[in-house]
């Protein structure tokens, strides 16, 4: 089995960074893994005793025997996640054509190289299937659902993999977004998945939130990729405490354990279930008082 380069995201949490170099290291296979750490730089004076400590925590000895190798990059300049992750996993997909990425957030499984690595290699060409996604929300799965991943037409940022072919196709710069804006049937299309999503992508575009992956899964959208996700979670999120700028502190919506004694995942050509996708897109459900605010915001915007 070809084993492809893990590629780490920290910035200030040190805590998160040993937790998920942990577990990284503890997985099958680590010690054939090439791992790739991309370390930001602080965004203020506030941020920088703790960016400090995480770039001690990363140069430690022991991540060197339990990797075949460590590469580690420290910006000079904070650069933000979006384009930490855009520069750095270009660069290592653009050397290796494939790549597992995880945030400093998560805690992974033991066989998550396992799955992610054979994942990779089961659906490479798969010119249907975007990435693999590592991770899985806590929705229910039908009993008599036989598989051991479903397919769905979005992914987590939270640890993935894909292939340089699906990367490159990703127009960070989103050039149609005015025709799509005002195409109400394709943004209607794009929500199929999550009411959120249109949402966030116009987010990005006026320059409210600073996101890869909402361009990403817009990428997705619209070459008509799906993502594999496994039933059994590979991943456990750590960052619901408050210390994270996407994830809000006591949102349980997304939390979930990984389980004890998993079996290796045997992957299979899946298409989408609907029973799972209506579950899994009731996850990103907008309350109600959010959307009032938002319509009402528009509406003193057009006054």
């Amino acid at each position: 089995m070809k084993f492809a380069p893990i590629v780490l995201f920290v910035y200030n949490r040190p805590e998160h960074t040993r937790i998920a170099l942990q577990s990284l290291s503890e997985c099958q296979y680590a010690d054939q893994s090439a791992l790739y750490i991309f370390a930001d730089q602080a965004k203020n004076e506030k941020a920088k005793e703790k960016v400090e400590q995480v770039r001690r925590i990363i140069k430690e000895d022991i991540w060197k025997r339990k990797f075949a190798e460590v590469n580690i990059t420290e910006a000079s300049q904070n650069k933000g996640l979006a384009n930490s992750v855009i520069s750095g996993v270009t660069q290592v997909i653009n050397k290796y054509g494939q790549v597992i990425v995880v945030e400093d957030d998560n805690r992974v499984a033991p066989d998550f190289l396992d799955y992610m690595n054979r994942g990779l290699e089961y659906y490479e060409h798969n010119d249907r299937i975007g990435e693999i996604g590592g991770y899985c929300a806590p929705i229910r799965i039908p009993d008599d659902y036989p598989y051991d991943v479903f397919a769905m037409g979005r992914g987590s940022s939270y640890a993935w993999a894909s292939w340089k072919d699906r990367w490159d196709q990703i127009d960070w710069e989103v050039t149609d977004y005015k025709q799509f804006k005002n195409n109400p049937k394709k943004r209607r299309a794009f929500n199929e998945y999550g009411e959120d999503l249109f949402q966030m992508l116009e987010g990005q575009m006026e320059g409210n939130i600073d996101s890869w992956a909402i361009r990403s899964a817009y990428s997705k959208f619209k070459n008509g990729l799906l993502c594999i996700m496994p039933v059994k979670t590979r991943v456990e999120n750590q960052g619901f405490d408050g210390t994270g700028v996407h994830n809000v502190a006591a949102d349980t919506r997304f939390v979930v354990k990984i389980e004890q004694n998993l079996k290796p995942v045997t992957f299979a050509n899946v298409e989408v279930d609907s029973r799972i996708k209506k579950a899994f897109v009731a996850q990103f459900k907008i309350p109600i008082s959010i959307k009032i605010k938002r319509k009402v915001k528009k509406l003193l915007r057009i006054r």
